[in-house]
């Protein structure tokens, strides 16, 4: 029989929810008597991804050499790329030899939407306040993974978010598989959010991504009233023709995106809007690809995701044959100089203006890294920096993407909570 490990440690693929829950299990760990030690851990855990088919070779190639790296350590593999490769009849368990399987010394099960109360490595903690989905996107594995919608109960995450700012966090992330599907009886996303920016404390809150549906439109008119709240969100767009979009049964138009994201920027002028694009959909022709770029051009993004389509198995999207590889290539890279352009001339705008920094780490030189609300990745200098803080400075110029900024002043307090 075996003996429950003594020492652990986790690696995390994929987004921010993976992250999360990696979180989850980190304290639960420790919580059993368990001490984290990535250089010679007796338990390895393995959070995997499944939205693509690289996130599927990166998990086996990661499992492959970590059994090398660590022979004496056993492992257990979780996480989207885990359920996914069970369904699909080849488990990733299987690369590890049966001695070698690991166990929890307690049951994982019902982690997915309990409570943090650190955030190791970051300066940034995320809180998961959803998960499932159920809109079938035709190229999306993750209702098959994730399963149906559900959400926390308000009290607990307006709990942890307190729990964490009196721990000395400073900016806290929202995040979900479908944050916008966020429902606490008759509470929406909207309603959720105001009440977090209600919390006493030094914190600004962030949104991960949220789905351009009409009632994001709410959280532009939050944004614009509730200082607190950062003038970003990442709005994903994957194509700017109606034709792919039908394809991949988004459940909206070009048109019907260019509203929403006019009326997010009626309600604040400054709002970042960033985006994903998934180029080489099937059936994509060169004339749908040219409207995705017109489109890039034309709505001012300050950051686009660009992703080459990865056909999945189970997905309707995989009975079709999609473009050949060397044109997915070349798109990917006619895009990504659009996507470019349009990062570049938002930026611009910084120009001379005060920004707000949440240092994240330090070099050598004392020059503190980080962003500001804005979601701009920020160089900033000065005297008394240091991580975890947030820092005004004046922007004196940009580069290689990132803006250069002088401090200005002592530490920004945080506004305080509405009334």
């Amino acid at each position: 029989m075996k003996t429950s490990p003594t020492t652990f440690a986790i690696l995390t693929l994929g987004c921010k929810v993976n992250q999360y829950e990696s979180q989850l299990l980190r304290e639960r760990m420790s919580r059993s008597g368990c001490r984290e030690d990535r250089a010679d851990p007796g338990l390895l855990i393995i959070n995997t991804c499944a939205v693509t088919a690289r996130a599927e070779a990166k998990a086996r190639k990661l499992i492959r050499r970590k059994l090398a790296e660590f022979p004496r350590a056993e492992i257990v593999i979780v996480g989207c790329g885990r359920r996914y490769s069970r369904l699909l009849g080849r488990d990733l368990e299987n690369l590890v030899p049966p001695p070698r399987r690991g166990r929890f010394p307690f049951s994982p099960d019902g982690e997915g939407l309990r409570a943090t109360t650190f955030a190791a490595g970051r300066s940034r903690p995320l809180v998961k306040v959803q998960d499932g989905c159920d809109a079938f996107c035709a190229y999306c594995v993750i209702p098959l993974v994730r399963g149906r919608p559900s959400s926390r109960p308000a009290a607990g995450v307006l709990a942890e978010i307190a729990g964490l700012v009196k721990a000395g966090y400073r900016e806290i992330v929202l995040t979900g598989i479908n944050l916008g599907l966020y429902r606490d009886r008759d509470l929406d996303l909207a309603g959720l959010v105001e009440r977090a920016c209600r919390l006493p404390g030094d914190f600004r809150l962030r949104l991960s991504s949220v789905e351009p549906e009409e009632k994001t439109a709410a959280l532009g008119r939050l944004i614009a009233s509730e200082r607190r709240l950062c003038p970003h969100l990442h709005l994903p767009l994957q194509s700017g023709s109606d034709r792919v979009l039908e394809l991949m049964n988004r459940g909206y138009t070009i048109g019907g995106y260019r509203e929403l994201a006019a009326s997010l920027r009626s309600d604040c002028p400054d709002l970042a809007l960033s985006t994903d694009c998934l180029v080489g959909f099937p059936g994509e022709s060169e004339a749908d690809f040219q409207l995705t770029c017109r489109a890039v051009e034309e709505l001012g993004f300050s950051r686009v995701h660009i992703f080459p389509y990865s056909s999945r198995p189970l997905t309707e999207a995989s009975q079709t044959p999609a473009p050949p590889r060397e044109t997915v290539k070349a798109r990917a890279a006619i895009l990504g100089k659009a996507a470019l352009r349009a990062a570049d001339r938002y930026r611009e705008g910084f120009r001379g203006e005060t920004v707000e920094v949440l240092v994240e780490s330090l070099s050598g030189a004392g020059e503190g890294s980080g962003l500001e609300r804005h979601y701009l990745r920020t160089v900033i200098r000065g005297p008394g920096l240091k991580p975890g803080g947030i820092f005004r400075g004046r922007v004196s110029g940009i580069e290689q993407g990132e803006l250069r900024a002088e401090l200005i002043g002592k530490p920004v307090p945080s506004p305080p909570a509405a009334d």
